[in-house]
């Protein structure tokens, strides 16, 4: 637990993308001492910037221990996707050295990590999920489910990076199958859902906003959003992050389909781009950190 008036250390990894400057931004602003690391040489709002090799370079978890210890870290917050699975592996050692880490745990962050596995758990369970076909799938039986248009997007990736929309066969020619999934297209409104789930029986915060533009039109991460109330698109998401066992901050993508229900599309067990936009859930992750919660 860390004392109300002293100036503590904040580690946030991946400080050059969008959910990395949003979560320096926040802790910048409230008086932290914040910490950023990235792969490459970036500008944002961190007080000290240390570069770390890329999330799948095995010197990248001791690099990023000793960077915490060197600096003295009370708190680490990893933003990148790559990163949540090899960082939540890390807990032991970081509580050994009295470093809080905020990040689900490795099997949830496992699932979430990947999105043919996100919607096969949330299916099973009940949660409205598009229908969805591995990469491998022949193209005439995913035609033949889903008809045109269709979706394709990595079956690892971050938010809404690498999503195409598929409108005709032709569109079909030279798409690549492998590291894929295919997927229903759902033409309504797409949500942020901004969750942050606590320990024990301490009730969530949930914020969800609403896309009103998106970087490739119909599909592509937010490039603005407003907050909004819809009570049924925040359950569905707290929903999805339960299912998935999911703690601490989770951010989830939402769209309505031709029925105007709500669906989850993607799962993402980290803060996310558009926080700032829903404070609350970052206050909730700075009063479970400073309270012990986040260990």
């Amino acid at each position: 637990m860390i004392g109300p008036h002293q100036r503590s250390t904040v580690l946030i990894t991946g400080v050059g993308g969008p959910a990395g400057r949003a979560s320096a931004s926040y802790f910048e602003a409230k008086g932290y001492r914040v910490i950023g690391t990235d792969m490459r040489r970036v500008e944002s709002p961190a007080s000290v910037f240390r570069l770390v090799p890329a999330a799948g370079d095995p010197g990248f978890p001791q690099a990023l221990l000793e960077i915490a210890v060197d600096e003295g870290a009370d708190l680490v917050l990893p933003t990148v996707t790559e990163e949540l699975p090899v960082v939540a592996r890390m807990r032991p050692a970081l509580r050994e050295r009295r470093i809080a880490l905020c990040v689900s745990d490795p099997p949830g962050v496992d699932i979430a990590n990947d999105k043919l596995r996100t919607v096969r758990e949330l299916r099973n369970r009940g949660v409205a999920v598009p229908t969805t076909f591995p990469g491998t799938t022949p193209g005439a039986e995913v035609v033949g489910a889903l008809g045109y248009p269709l979706l394709s997007k990595p079956r690892f990736g971050r938010g809404g990076r690498g999503v195409a929309i598929h409108w005709t066969e032709d569109d079909l020619i030279g798409a690549g199958t492998d590291g894929i999934v295919w997927q229903a297209f759902l033409p309504g409104e797409e949500f942020d859902v901004n969750v942050f789930v606590d320990r024990g029986d301490r009730p969530a915060t949930t914020v969800v906003l609403r896309k009103t533009a998106l970087k490739e039109g119909l599909v592509g991460n937010a490039l603005s959003v407003d907050r909004v109330s819809r009570p049924d698109v925040a359950a569905l998401g707290l929903c999805a992050a339960r299912v998935l066992g999911l703690e601490g901050p989770v951010d989830i993508d939402i769209r309505l389909g031709n029925d105007g229900a709500p669906a989850v599309l993607d799962v993402n067990a980290r803060v996310g781009a558009n926080v700032l936009s829903a404070r609350e859930v970052m206050d909730a992750l700075d009063d479970a950190w400073r309270s012990g919660r986040c260990a």
